[in-house]
């Protein structure tokens, strides 16, 4: 069961790093800014795999938020199957 824990625990981040990716960059001046480096790193493997199960039919001013869709339904899928196998 702690792999449950564990797979919602890697999709909450990588919602949150989405936030933060969002929340940065109105402040970011210098794109090769170190901080600003790691949340596009860390966000993108998501935005590509949104790019993937939407055909790329989503423009990129909105993949931010439809990238935060898909994650939020997955975490609900893993929670929705861990209670079910704990009932």
């Amino acid at each position: 069961m702690a792999v449950f824990y564990v797979v919602n625990f890697l999709l909450a981040t990588a919602q949150w790093l989405i936030v933060g990716r969002l929340v940065m960059r109105p402040l970011v001046r210098n794109p090769a800014n170190a901080v600003w480096q790691v949340f596009l790193v860390s966000t993108e493997p998501v935005y590509r795999m949104t790019r993937v199960l939407t055909l790329n039919r989503v423009p990129e001013r909105w993949l931010w938020l439809v990238s935060l869709l898909w994650l939020f339904a997955a975490r609900l899928a893993v929670v929705t199957v861990q209670r079910a196998l704990t009932s």
